[in-house]
């Protein structure tokens, strides 16, 4: 799941209308606070390298372009951003703690987190089984108005051996974070330095998935879900994250435990091998994804989960066709290397604007030596990365430069991973056009050879789809200007039509304001995923909607919280969508997974924003789940579309 740290917004009011636009870089939100009489200049935010907004001038725009006025725009931080200098969130310099992998050397990196949470349940929980599902909610409108999840296109089937599942990832479900050896992690570290998170909630407990995974696994189970993606803690594996550190078997057995509890349930697990969580070692001692000594160690860590001697995947390994993923979002978590407070911890010669596309590419270089750890060991099953984003949509009909910029967003946001896997071994041309060898490294005749082919199958985070402008003052002088702070992507995002005005599809909580429910976009979404970079097979390995407000309300609201309308709509005109995308247009859709499984740690927006199908009393010491309407939308569209399997 990615949030606001790499998916900001621009926050404008232009001739009095609202809208909302994004980009990739910098992290800020604009907000045009008036509109300037005199057209021949406006002052626009630049890059926010240390959390403080800077400001240029640059000359009034064109005609042509979104804006044909000038604005006065204030950059100011996502987040209650602390500034890289201040004292309040030391990190200490690259290199300078020793590589001391004794019980003493992991207590010195807790000492940079401080004090943890301790959580209430220290033991794994074993559910009274089979879970029995409370009485599901009445029809949501009249049968004249909306149809049942059951009765929507009834006919219609997916496919045999469809994955229908839930999606979590451990640094925001599991809490229970300094337990059983683990080490800690980045976003560990980051959730606790102000400013950081909005609500100030740490993953420390968070939803204690780490020991009652069997009742979470039973739940979901009950629903009729049959799959579930989730994601293993390499600082559950490897405390200190190096190579030629320890391994710590607790972590080894507890994620063994998992995946057999998992299959004990017929819930195929979907292994995601890392989710953003690295190992906060690895950043103090050499930069961790800003520096190529990363390569090595993810390729151990890696060819420890997949070997004889990391036990804990060998069950999940066994079954056929079974798909995993190197990594969660490459693009999401790169985009942030160089943002507050990761910024902190870059090695030398990398810095806040170039930190993205250093990590990209060692991240590549990482996922083609872990493809290729799997295919020379003959593991059965299919492995990938998911991706994340849209390819846009021009949002003024005929007008060259938001073409442009459609093809901008789609190689700095998707392309930028899948065209050297998926098509060419090499970076989107525009990418090579626009950034210097400095800023993006460039792959030798070796490395492309080794990158291309490392996907099995496409899979896809895909929540939304919007229109794609071209920059104020146009896409040439965005690029040729790197104090701009569209550079160097140069587009905008859209999420209201240029001819009506009205929103592309229903907001969700206004910690997610990146997010609106577009499901008449997915064929067409789906279509171009599939023309640009083919694959037998494709996941659809996230999609998922913050009901609004929801994160404000009480446990004693419950009964308010539950009925999560805007949210059973996405999924079920979602899965509408999408059942017509494979019948229809023969999508080779085989796959698809509800985010999430419950509330958990959404990131910078903490546990505010809900995209939960169950609420979390996180004032309850058990820390007790209710199945929201979702859930109940989802089960029972799972047991009317799913084809069953006929014993023969």
């Amino acid at each position: 799941m990615y949030l606001l740290l790499s998916h900001s917004t621009l926050l404008a009011l232009l001739y009095g209308v609202e809208f909302v636009l994004s980009q990739t870089a910098p992290s800020t939100i604009i907000n045009v606070s008036s509109l300037l009489p005199d057209p021949r200049t406006s002052v626009v935010s630049s890059h926010l390298t240390s959390g403080v907004a800077e400001s240029t001038t640059v000359p009034a725009t064109t005609s042509g372009s979104l804006f044909t006025t000038s604005a006065t725009l204030t950059a100011v931080p996502t987040t209650t951003t602390v500034p890289s200098s201040s004292s309040s969130a030391p990190f200490p310099p690259v290199g300078s703690i020793p590589r001391d992998y004794s019980p003493a050397g992991l207590s010195r990196l807790w000492d940079l987190i401080g004090p943890v949470e301790v959580p209430p349940i220290t033991t794994t929980v074993i559910p009274q089984t089979p879970v029995t599902l409370p009485s599901p909610p009445p029809a949501l409108y009249p049968a004249f108005f909306a149809v049942t999840p059951k009765d929507i296109l009834p006919d219609l089937k997916f496919p045999k051996g469809f994955l229908f599942g839930v999606a979590s990832a451990a640094y925001q479900v599991e809490g229970a974070v300094k337990d059983e050896g683990k080490g800690p992690s980045i976003w560990d570290w980051a959730g606790h330095q102000p400013g950081v998170v909005t609500d100030n909630s740490t993953a420390d407990v968070v939803d204690l998935h780490y020991y009652l995974y069997k009742e979470d696994v039973a739940r979901i189970a009950a629903l009729g879900v049959n799959s579930h993606s989730f994601s293993i803690s390499w600082a559950r594996i490897f405390p200190f994250g190096a190579s030629d550190s320890p391994v710590n078997q607790q972590g080894i057995n507890h994620y063994a435990d998992v995946i057999a509890t998992h299959l004990q349930f017929n819930v195929t697990p979907v292994v995601t091998l890392f989710h953003w969580d690295v190992p906060l070692a690895l950043n103090a001692y050499y930069g961790g994804f800003a520096s190529p000594n990363i390569v090595d160690d993810f390729i151990q860590f890696v060819y420890l989960v997949l070997s004889s001697h990391g036990c804990c995947i060998i069950h999940c390994l066994a079954l056929k066709h079974h798909s995993r993923y190197t990594f969660n979002e490459p693009q999401v978590f790169c985009a942030n290397v160089g943002v507050f407070p990761f910024n902190l911890s870059l090695p030398n010669g990398v810095n806040s604007s170039n930190a993205q596309f250093h990590c990209s590419y060692y991240l590549l270089k990482a996922h083609a030596g872990a493809v290729k750890v799997f295919r020379e060991m003959n593991i059965s099953g299919e492995i990938a990365f998911k991706s994340s984003d849209y390819v846009g949509m021009p949002w003024r009909a005929n007008n060259t430069e938001d073409v442009d910029a459609v093809e901008r967003h789609a190689a700095f946001g998707i392309g930028v991973f899948a065209d050297p896997v998926y098509t060419t071994g090499d970076w989107p041309q525009i990418l090579k056009d626009t950034l210097s060898p400095d800023y993006l490294p460039r792959f030798t005749e070796e490395d492309s050879k080794e990158i291309l082919g490392t996907a099995d199958f496409f899979a896809i985070d895909a929540y939304r789809t919007y229109w794609n402008a071209a920059p104020p003052e146009g896409i040439d002088a965005c690029v040729s200007n790197s104090s701009d702070p569209l550079w160097p992507s140069c587009n905008l995002e859209v999420m209201f039509d240029f001819n009506t005005g009205w929103a592309s599809g229903p907001a969700s909580d206004p910690l997610t304001s990146w997010l609106q429910a577009t499901p008449q976009f997915l064929r067409s979404s789906f279509k171009e995923y599939h023309r640009r970079w083919p694959a037998p097979r494709i996941y659809y390995s996230e999609f998922g909607f913050a009901q609004p407000f929801e994160g404000v309300r009480t446990p004693a609201e419950l009964f308010q919280i539950t009925e999560d309308t805007d949210r059973t709509n996405y999924y079920m005109t979602y899965l509408g969508e999408l059942l017509l995308s494979i019948q229809e247009d023969g999508m080779p859709v085989e796959g698809a997974f509800a985010w999430a499984i419950m509330d958990n740690a959404e990131w910078n927006s903490g546990l505010s924003a809900r995209f939960g199908i169950q609420y979390v009393n996180y004032s309850s010491p058990t820390l007790q789940r209710t199945y929201k309407r979702s859930a109940f939308a989802l089960s029972d569209f799972f047991q009317t579309h799913l084809q069953k399997e006929v014993a023969i």
